[in-house]
This record gives C-alpha cells, sequence and structure tokens, in this order.
C-alpha cells in the first residue's frame, strides 16, 4: 500500500511539470497570436487607407484622359499630386514624383495606361491602372516573434467613357451634320419656293443639295445672276484655309444691308470650284449682324481643292437673294485643283450622289426632320410619333462608331455592304445607333406631343405637369386650354455667358449654364446624322447628339409670344430649337453611357477596378 501511494505521489509531480510546459507553450502562441492580430489589424487598416488614397487620386486625374503621347507626363504630375496631398497620403509612404509613376518601377508607385478590354496603350488610352506606392507598416509585438514589417500597395483603375443623352430628354427629330449651334427649326407647312422638292436638312458638318431652278447647266465656276443679288453684304476674313481632307471652324463673319421687311433668316451657301453644287451651312441671322461659327470638313468641303465661294442668302417665304460680296474658304493640298472659271452655274448633286453630307439650312421646310423610333407598347406610327414627342423616345440610342480606316457613309443597311456594328432602330432596345427618317414633318401630332394631350391621357411635354415655368420674369401661359411650361433659354446663363458663348465651338464650361436647365420640359436632346435628303427613308447612322431648348430666342432677338412654336390652328407650322455645345452641361453621374468618342463630349469617368 506505502508503495502505491509513493508511486501516485511520484506521478502527480510529473503531471504538474508537463502542465507548467503546456501553459507555457500555449502562453507563447497566443501572445504571439495576440501580436499578429494587433500588428495585421494595423495592415488591414492602413491597406484601406492606401485604397482610398489610390481611388482619390485615379479618379481626380481620370478627366484628363485619354492619354495621349503629349499629355502623359501630366497626367502622372497630376495622380502624383493626389498622392503626395497631406489630406490623403498614407503613412509610411515616400513622397512620389510624376516620373517615379512612368518608370516601370511597382515599388515606388506606377500608372499603367490601358484600353478599356485592359490591353497596354500607347496613345489615345481610355483607360488607366494606378498602382499607389509602397506604404510600410511597423510591426510591433509581432516582432517579438520575427515579423517586423509589411509593404502595403493597392491599385485603382478609372475609364473615361461619354454621357448617352437620357432618353426621357430625347426627341424624335434628327439633324443633319455640319451646321453649328444655334438657331433650328423644322417647317411643317412643306413650303413652296422655288427650291427644289428634295431639299435637304441640318446640325453640325455641311452639305450639298439641290440648286435653283434657274441654274444652266454647264461645269463652269458659279456666278449668282444679276437679279438674284441682293443689297447685303457678307464681310469677314477674305480668304480661309484648310487642308485637303481636313477640318476647320470658321468664325467672324458678318452681313450687313439687309433692308425691307419679310427677311426670315440669312445663311450661309458656299460654292466648289466647278460649281458642281453646294453646301448650306446653318449658321444663320434673323438679319443683319454676327453669323454663328460653322465647320467645315472633309464630309463636304474639303474633300475637293480649290477655292469655295461663300455667299450670304437673304431669305424670304418664297425667294431669297444673294449679297454682293462673297468670300473664299481655300482649300489646300491633294489632287490638283480643277480651274475655277468664272462663267454660270452648273445642275447640284441629287442624294444619290458619293460623299457624306448634303444641305442643312436655308430650305423652305426648315433645317430638320422626325424619326419613325419604334416603342416597347407599338402602335401606328403617328401615335408613336407623338408618344415620342411627349415622353421622349423609350429606349437610349447610341452613336455610331466608323472604326479606324473605314471610309464615313449615310447609310447604314446598304444591301451590298451594311455597316459592320450597326444596329438598326426597328425595334425598342438600348444601344440602337442607326435611326430612319420619316418624310416630312407631321404638324398636329407634334402639336398634341408638344402642347395638348394624347388618346391615353398623357399631357404633352410642354404641360406643366412636366414643370411650371422658372424664370423669373415670365409666367406659365395658356395654350388650348393647356397651362404649359414658357422658360426661355437666356434664364438659365450664369457668369455673364450669352447665347452666342454656348453657342460657341470653344471656350464652352459648365458655369455657363445653370444646371436646373436639365429640370425644364423644354430641354432636349436631338441625334445628329448625315442626312442627304428628307425624302431618303433608309437608316442613317447616328453621328452625335446636341443639346437643345425648345425656344425662338436667338443670339440677337428676344423670344416671341409663341416661343418657339408656330401653331396654325391644332398643327404646330414651325418648331424651333435652340442648339448649343454640351460643354455647358455637367455630366449626370447616373445616365448611360457608351465608349468614349471625342466627338460625343460628355465625358464621364468611372471607376472600373
Amino acid at each position: 500500500m506505502k508503495l502505491l501511494h509513493k508511486r501516485l505521489r511520484d506521478r502527480s509531480r510529473n503531471e504538474r511539470g508537463a502542465i507548467a510546459i503546456l501553459v507555457a507553450l500555449v502562453t507563447v502562441i497566443l501572445f504571439g497570436t495576440a501580436a499578429m492580430a494587433v500588428d495585421l489589424g494595423n495592415a488591414w487598416s492602413r491597406k484601406r487607407a492606401v485604397q482610398k488614397q489610390v481611388d482619390v487620386s485615379a479618379l481626380a486625374a481620370g478627366w484628363m484622359l485619354p492619354m495621349t503621347v503629349s499629355n502623359r507626363s501630366t497626367i502622372a504630375a497630376k495622380v502624383a499630386e493626389y498622392l503626395n496631398d497631406d489630406n490623403n497620403r498614407a503613412s509610411g509612404q515616400a513622397i512620389v514624383t510624376a516620373a517615379d509613376l512612368i518608370d516601370g518601377n511597382a515599388v515606388n508607385g506606377e500608372i499603367l495606361f490601358q484600353n478599356d478590354d485592359g490591353t497596354g496603350c500607347t496613345d489615345k488610352c481610355t483607360q488607366m491602372r494606378v498602382l499607389a506606392p509602397a506604404a510600410r507598416v511597423e510591426f510591433g509585438l509581432a516582432s517579438a516573434i520575427g515579423f517586423h514589417s509589411v509593404n502595403v500597395q493597392r491599385t485603382a483603375t478609372v475609364r473615361v467613357v461619354s454621357e448617352l443623352p437620357p432618353a426621357n430628354k430625347t426627341l424624335p427629330f434628327w439633324l443633319p451634320t455640319g451646321c453649328g449651334y444655334g438657331p433650328t427649326e423644322a417647317d411643317t407647312t412643306q413650303g413652296g419656293t422655288t427650291q427644289p422638292t428634295s431639299t435637304p436638312t441640318a446640325t453640325p458638318t455641311a452639305t450639298p443639295t439641290a440648286t435653283p431652278t434657274s441654274t444652266p447647266t454647264t461645269e463652269t465656276r458659279f456666278q449668282p445672276g444679276a437679279g438674284d443679288v441682293g443689297g447685303h453684304v457678307l464681310n469677314g476674313a477674305a480668304v480661309t484655309e484648310v487642308g485637303y481632307m481636313g477640318s476647320t471652324w470658321i468664325n467672324g463673319y458678318t452681313v450687313n444691308g439687309i433692308s425691307g421687311g419679310g427677311i426670315k433668316k440669312v445663311t450661309l451657301r458656299a460654292y466648289p470650284p466647278t460649281g458642281t453644287g453646294y453646301v448650306d451651312f446653318a449658321a444663320q441671322t434673323s438679319g443683319n449682324g454676327i453669323l454663328p461659327s460653322f465647320q467645315v470638313a472633309q464630309s463636304d468641303v474639303s474633300k475637293t481643292p480649290g477655292d469655295w465661294w461663300v455667299w450670304a442668302l437673304a431669305q424670304k417665304n418664297n425667294s431669297f437673294t444673294y449679297s454682293s460680296t462673297h468670300l473664299v474658304i481655300r482649300v489646300v493640298g491633294g489632287p490638283t485643283a480643277p480651274p475655277s472659271p468664272t462663267d454660270s452655274p452648273t445642275a447640284s448633286p441629287t442624294a444619290a450622289d458619293s460623299g457624306v453630307a448634303v444641305g442643312c439650312i436655308g430650305q423652305d421646310r426648315g433645317n430638320f426632320g422626325q424619326l419613325d423610333s419604334p416603342r416597347h407598347e407599338g402602335g401606328s406610327k403617328q401615335t408613336r410619333f407623338e408618344r415620342n414627342i411627349a415622353l421622349g423616345i423609350d429606349h437610349t440610342l447610341a452613336p455610331y462608331v466608323f472604326s479606324d480606316g473605314v471610309p464615313e457613309r449615310k447609310q447604314c443597311d446598304s444591301p451590298s455592304s451594311p455597316l459592320v456594328g450597326a444596329q438598326l432602330d426597328d425595334v425598342a432596345r438600348n444601344g440602337n445607333n442607326c435611326i430612319v427618317g420619316d418624310t416630312g414633318n407631321d404638324g398636329p401630332k407634334t402639336y398634341s406631343g408638344l402642347v395638348t394631350v394624347l388618346g391615353d391621357g398623357t399631357p404633352g411635354r410642354l404641360d406643366v405637369v412636366h414643370g411650371h415655368t422658372t424664370c423669373h420674369d415670365r409666367s406659365d401661359v395658356v395654350m388650348d386650354g393647356r397651362v404649359i411650361n414658357n422658360d426661355v433659354l437666356s434664364c438659365f446663363l450664369r457668369n455673364g455667358a450669352t447665347l452666342s458663348s454656348i453657342a460657341s465651338t470653344t471656350g464652352v464650361t459648365t458655369k455657363m449654364l445653370d444646371p436646373a436647365i436639365e429640370d425644364s420640359p423644354r430641354f432636349v436632346w436631338l441625334p445628329v446624322v448625315y442626312a442627304y435628303d428628307r425624302a431618303q427613308k433608309n437608316f442613317q447612322p447616328i453621328r452625335q447628339f446636341v443639346p437643345g431648348f425648345v425656344t425662338d430666342e436667338t443670339q440677337t432677338s428676344s423670344a416671341t409670344s409663341s416661343n418657339g412654336l408656330e401653331i396654325n390652328g391644332n398643327s404646330v407650322k414651325v418648331l424651333h430649337v435652340f442648339t448649343f455645345n454640351r460643354d455647358a452641361l455637367p455630366p449626370l453621374e447616373d445616365s448611360r453611357t457608351t465608349d468614349f468618342n471625342t466627338s460625343l463630349g460628355g465625358a464621364v469617368v468611372r471607376l472600373v477596378g
């Protein structure tokens, strides 16, 4: 018994020793785990700080995209500026320079410029991946077990995209390219002037159309007949040069000497060296004064070398006269320019002729036409049209982008060679990039879609249910028993801007317009196409979109009592819209977007990774 007791006592002593060792080991492990937890928690916190830092820095510089050879270093400098900012920089980081960020060394931070698909890019890069410089996190307790520090780096990827107009603000009308910003109009009366019936229409690049019926048919330089010349004078630079197949904006043209009543507008017309057609521009004024700037490009003028002669046309309802002087647009370079005789004009090309643009303004039927765009709920053509006016097109349209090396053209659905990537607007779906015009303009449906009420009780677009008049010196008006909005564009101007300012091609900023303009029911968007005849029924690629405002206010005159709607009974006789540079509008962060396109404008920077 004594022996058994002794053995049990010895065993107890042995177990107490083992437990002490076990407790010591567990204590070390627990201490080490706690130390790692504390220090790794610090590292995790630092990682979040670095992520915020790099997100802010990438977004702050993203507006400078796309990257080009010329702005690469500038973008890197802007990123470095925000990475180093005291309110943004994470602790444990070294100060970085622009050179550090593009030196190929990831430790001190790096910028990788990319295409949208993430592949490397060296020019016109729309995406940027920013790697923050290493932030060193020193360990405290964990150093006792051999872990002394860790470097933390995070990335942010931003991409520049182009904003698409909201569908509910997009009207079922098209504008032709080439005509600059300013007053535009759709005349639903179909006129009766001396100009031909296949009259083209208009907005940003220019276009050929048929000449007056009195013109001869010899292929010589155009000169207006003595009876076709008025007393007004076109002033400006005697000669403006543009390179062959290039483009330029022309500013500073003025007209004076307009006298007598009945003049509706003064526009510009250019005849080529051979007189085989003409190009009309929508740089218009209502009388004497400054003509808005306008663009010439390869789609109209610069593909034909030589001297183009430009006249100002003073237009009445059923006639027009040429200015007594002309100016010259000289296309230099390219093939040898044809001779420039000074005889009489020839017949103009028709809508079927080659070349991208055709006619713009100067027609009795105005300079934009209507679209036949589908709706999800279907309906007849007339029903769809008035609903698209009242509610906006019910799907988001997008521009068609011609790939590098692909010649631009007017038609999407050519049976022999349809455009690759064309999405016809024949079914209501987002992303349709080819639209089809409808012959004429439907005055009664334009009236119901804008002013009165649709068959199902839907109020017209301008009804105050969509927004009351906000201009302080104006009030709602009653038309056909309906109370409608009576805003004018000028009341949204800010910081000394004028209508001429926002209709300029350069120097336009978001400081010029109150963002509240987008809440007015008179604010709209219009797609721009290479139109060549309102009577054509083919699908046309959308080139861009322009913002506009339903009003007859111009750069030189106040709005009339009709404020953009010339009414004849229950029909809109003429619809006036003032178009302007979209750079005056702030981007809408929740808008639909498409791949970045410089011609679209409306750049939005998105964090994509």
